[in-house]
């Protein structure tokens, strides 16, 4: 198993602030993608599970089409990525509910268990200081996330 259940139990975030720390995380990632050249500074399957949980948090449904977007490869690479995904049984293809030609694509409870396990070692504390952060001013500048978020660039 890839999850220590000592990481997503000992930790009190709530869902709101992930997904504050997922969004940040988000914008942190497409300023790097404008500063590094794209094709040395890729993880589209981070990028494409990032989105997935974001959406999953905002009860939003994401289809292929855009999850192919999101990673910024090709069709056929981005597909493939969805297949490894699917195979390591992280995500879920199933046709759309308002739209039966388009494949909607979730997270499994795997894949959400380990977005959460993510952010939490990224962003290690309480959600308090993520809530006074954003009273005071806006979010952290990426500069000042913490050390290990820098080894996902």
């Amino acid at each position: 198993m890839y999850l220590d259940d000592s990481v997503t139990n000992s930790v009190s975030i709530g869902d709101g602030s992930l997904l504050d720390l997922a969004r940040q995380l988000q914008r942190m990632r497409a300023k790097a993608a404008k500063l590094f050249p794209r094709d040395v500074f890729r993880d589209s399957a981070w990028d494409m599970v990032l989105e997935l949980f974001i959406a999953g948090q905002q009860q939003r449904v994401v289809c292929v089409k855009e999850l192919i977007f999101v990673s910024g490869e090709t069709s056929t690479s981005a597909l493939r990525r969805i297949d490894r995904l699917e195979a390591a049984e992280l995500l879920h293809r199933s046709h759309d509910p308002d739209d039966h030609r388009r494949m909607a694509v979730t997270l499994t409870d795997k894949g959400d268990a380990a977005m959460r396990a993510m952010l939490h070692s990224l962003f290690p504390g309480d959600s308090s200081s993520i809530t006074e952060k954003r009273a005071h001013g806006a979010d952290r500048p990426a500069h000042a996330l913490h050390s290990s978020s820098a080894s996902l660039f």
